[in-house]
């Protein structure tokens, strides 16, 4: 059965660009932005890759709507390189065998400017060994010219060395010696919409026509505390959505989707969220009185599924063949989906249990609850007794190990050591928007819902 009971068409669409629309965007939070120490907008708690699939062009049309997202975005962590006009780049690729100490030989730099370089480096991000084809980038100051009008040496003034396809490692000598600090590569952010009336199944034809699933799976974790998406989605409800797409020239495949602001109109009941960051890099989701949609645990342990059995305190076993209770719920997933903790925790049990669970893992989060994801094919790699885990942060992988007729997860939650149905059981919310910043909070809103007003339903 479909987590969405009902099946949904979605026509992806996208309004032509709107100038003064960015503009507005643009004015205003640079005015925020500057008046306020704070990044209030646009963040990534639920990042998704996309599978890449090119979207049909009669069926699911998203243009960019602002040219490029990232001039809006808080400026919080320039480049700390601020005079890259006055030192000479030199970029380096990384071939076998070469080491920092040998770099550092080859472009000249002397004894003690080796042992500071390499005392810093090692401090702040040890590097054992560098990788072949990793990128580097030496910025040298220009040497000053002497009384006698010979030139001097010049001097390392910043190195860029490339962590992953994501990160940037940066150390900067100043007058407060060596600074270090990590930033994100460069990417292209484009502003897009999408609208859609219900008719058959969101997962379904939202994969069919174009629209990414990572954007479906973020609705249904958005609302999924305001509405009953297994019971209430019926045929006839709307959805539009504000969101950016992110990538990197040349790997356009592995863009990455955010939602920024929704609507879903359910019943003709309207629920909005809009995306705001209360501190750099941490946001979340809130409503039109800014009140957070979230709760300190996630709804389902997986994205986008569906339901097979219900928690029910008698059910007849498929297996042993007499009625007993279920004291979970069963999500039908494909062997290798990865099932996500709901909440940040303790792992108090991962391997193999007796009794029909077969692979599980058992997650303590506070005084209060406990969580187990149980017929797992495997665990997340690092995954174990004792270790910490975050909100999201995959655990393991469905499977049908122990006593299963098929590959699902079963999930239970406990409340005080007792079993609770995890799909009617009412969380209190995370957090609301302070006094202090909810006229920032307030501009943002605004600016959201006027676009989501103006994206027509296909």
């Amino acid at each position: 059965m479909s987590l969405l009971h009902s099946r949904v068409r979605t026509r992806a669409i996208a309004s032509e660009k709107r100038a003064a629309f960015r503009f507005k965007i643009s004015s205003l939070l640079a005015i925020f932005w500057l008046a306020m120490p704070i990044a209030p907008l646009l963040a990534s708690p639920l990042e998704n890759q996309s599978n890449g699939a090119p979207v049909s062009a009669e069926r699911a049309r998203a243009e960019n709507k602002s040219g490029s997202w990232a001039g809006l975005r808080p400026q919080a962590e320039p480049s700390p390189l601020e005079e890259l006009a006055t030192l000479r780049h030199v970029k380096h690729r990384v071939r076998s065998g070469e080491t920092l100490t040998r770099l550092f030989f080859r472009f000249g730099l002397n004894e003690q400017e080796r042992r500071t370089w390499l005392g810093s480096i090692q401090k702040h991000h040890p590097i054992k060994t560098l990788h072949p084809g990793q990128e580097m980038d030496f910025y040298f100051a220009r040497p000053e010219p002497s009384q006698r009008g010979t030139a001097g040496k010049e001097t390392l003034k910043a190195l860029e060395i490339e962590l992953n396809e994501d990160r940037i490692l940066t150390w900067e000598k100043g007058s407060q010696g060596i600074v270090f600090s990590k930033r994100e590569k460069p990417s292209d952010v484009e502003l897009k919409t999408a609208a859609g009336v219900v008719e058959t199944s969101l997962a379904e034809d939202g994969s069919r026509i174009g629209l990414q699933a990572g954007l479906v799976s973020q609705l249904a974790d958005i609302f999924s505390w305001e509405i009953d998406l297994h019971k209430d989605i019926r045929p006839g409800d709307t959805f539009k959505l504000v969101y950016e797409q992110k990538s990197r020239k040349g790997k356009e495949h592995n863009s990455s989707f955010r939602v920024l602001a929704a609507e879903l109109v359910n019943a003709g009941q309207k629920f909005f969220a809009i995306y705001f960051e209360k501190e750099q890099g941490k946001g979340g989701y809130y409503d039109l009185d800014g009140r957070s949609l979230a709760r300190a645990f996630l709804r389902f342990p997986l994205e986008f599924t569906s339901i097979s059995s219900r928690y029910s305190h008698s059910r007849f076993h498929p297996i042993l063949k007499v009625d007993r209770p279920h004291n979970g719920v069963d999500f039908s997933a494909k062997r290798g989906t990865p099932v996500r903790a709901v909440a940040e925790g303790k792992v108090l049990y991962a391997g193999w249990r007796k009794g029909g669970y077969g692979r599980m893992i058992e997650i303590q989060h506070d005084s209060v609850y406990t969580t187990r994801y149980a017929h797992l094919q495997g665990l997340a790699r690092g995954v174990g007794r004792g270790v910490s885990v975050q909100k999201g942060q995959i655990v393991g992988y469905v499977g049908s190990t122990g006593r299963s007729t098929g590959a699902h997860l079963h999930f239970e939650l406990y409340r005080d050591q007792e079993y609770v149905d995890p799909l009617n059981f009412e969380y209190p919310a995370e957090d609301r928007i302070e006094p202090r910043l909810r006229r920032v909070f307030d501009n943002a809103k605004q600016l959201f819902l006027t676009e989501l007003a103006a994206t027509p339903h296909s």
